[in-house]
């Protein structure tokens, strides 16, 4: 029968569906136009109806006998307040979840973020710090982010980054930062914490429980990490920057790695660049050196622990995880005289190029971890060979990764907003 027929017995959409027998209103993005109460009293009144209702979530907790809907409710006689948020407090199913850096860093996450000004380009801007969550839900809440300037600007940043490695080997000379070497030196960190937890012995090919080790460890560091790294008038900015390196190298639960933890990175990075800690002058050593650390880090934890790819199909076919180094990897290889996109099947010019180039080398590790042809493994970059010029690939692998990452829910929806980035 079909949805919604008379007598058909399938669920309605979200969006047919009116509150439920709990009388909780439809999810919806932080910036919805919810309809406010109309007098102070009905706000009041319905902070309190939520709050027990989290309650009434409790494991154990006593129902309360029904109230008939036209009941008067009187409004409370002095003002409540929210409780702050504890690991006790089972959260109400409207409420986002904050990210969970570890004990270590949970102190004051909850508190109030003082207003920080700072000076970009001449313009003096506001930051309210605090911890970023996820909040695009829905189609319509993907296509508000399309037309935010937060997607703007991580646009930008991505094509930004893309260009300044047009035609330079990985192995070229690189002017690196200070502040580019303190970002190093954390994802070191991260490579080093690896060493200290080797996987576990366990009957399961993929998915090695050490990793989940692994995470609590990073995340019990990672904030510390990061506010050393910044500036004193920065500092407070590691409340909201740290859970972004918190989440860019796999999902604790399930083990596995994709595209949305790599642009959790990119997002980073583009935070950074966003409150004046990186510069347009660092955007080479941030495209040749930190990111090639951060793919370091990211194809040890692969091998180390196993991970499993994210999603139906890996990295959409090109490998099983990584996407970003294809993209600006073709770049680096615009108007080379000698490689042409064919050339990935010549084993021997992909072993001598790996280590100058992303693309040679994101060919090198297909080739170690799967067996048989690409034309069997990797049908696409099989088909992405036959282009004429890297030009047209990395042309191609734009676009690409605009429609199949940022532009799609299933990977954008883990994406994180604060005052740096906001969703609309």
């Amino acid at each position: 029968r079909r949805r919604g027929g008379k007598g058909s017995t399938l669920p309605r959409k979200p969006s047919e569906m009116s509150e439920g027998p709990t009388g909780m209103p439809p999810m919806s993005a932080p910036w919805a136009n919810a309809a406010s109460a109309s007098s102070p009293e009905d706000q009041q009144r319905l902070l309190q109806e939520k709050l027990a209702r989290a309650k009434l979530m409790k494991p154990g907790a006593v129902q309360p006998p029904a109230v008939p809907p036209n009941a008067h409710r009187s409004p409370p006689a002095s003002p409540v307040k929210s409780p702050p948020a504890s690991p006790g407090l089972v959260r109400a199913p409207w409420a986002v979840e904050p990210p969970v850096l570890g004990e270590d860093e949970g102190e004051g996450n909850g508190e109030e973020s003082p207003v920080v000004f700072i000076e970009l380009e001449g313009i003096k801007r506001e930051f309210k710090f605090r911890n970023p969550t996820k909040v695009i839900k829905t189609p319509q809440d993907l296509q508000t982010f399309k037309k935010s300037e937060t997607y703007a600007a991580l646009r930008d940043f991505i094509l930004a980054l893309n260009n300044s490695c047009m035609g330079k080997p990985l192995t070229g000379h690189v002017h690196v930062s200070p502040h580019c070497e303190s970002i190093i030196g954390i994802l070191q960190r991260a490579s080093h914490i690896v060493d200290e937890i080797p996987p576990t012995e366990q009957p399961m090919r993929y998915g090695n429980k050490a990793f989940r080790t692994w995470m609590d460890r990073w995340a019990s560091e990672v904030y510390k990490l990061v506010e050393d790294a910044l500036p004193p008038p920065l500092k407070p900015a590691a409340v909201e920057l740290a859970p972004y390196l918190a989440h860019c190298f796999g999902n604790k639960e399930r083990i596995d790695y994709g595209t949305g933890h790599e642009h959790t990175f990119v997002t980073f990075i583009a935070a950074l660049a966003h409150v004046g800690f990186l510069e347009e002058s660092d955007l080479e050593a941030i495209a040749m050196r930190v990111f090639w650390e951060y793919l370091k880090v990211a194809r040890k934890l692969q091998l180390t622990y196993r991970l499993e790819p994210a999603g139906s199909h890996g990295c959409w076919s090109l490998d099983d995880y990584q996407f970003i180094p294809f993209m600006w990897g073709s770049a680096q290889l615009i108007d080379h005289p000698t490689i042409l996109p064919t050339h990935i099947h010549d084993l021997g010019v992909v072993k001598d190029g790996a280590d100058d180039w992303y693309y040679l080398h994101c060919i090198k590790f297909i080739h170690e971890v799967k067996s048989g042809q690409l034309a069997e493994n990797s049908p696409m970059l099989n088909d992405i060979s036959g282009c004429p010029t890297w030009q047209r690939v990395n042309s191609g692998m734009l676009k690409m990764y605009f429609a199949e990452v940022m532009d799609k829910l299933p990977v954008i929806q883990h994406m994180m907003f604060g005052s740096i980035f906001k969703a609309s």
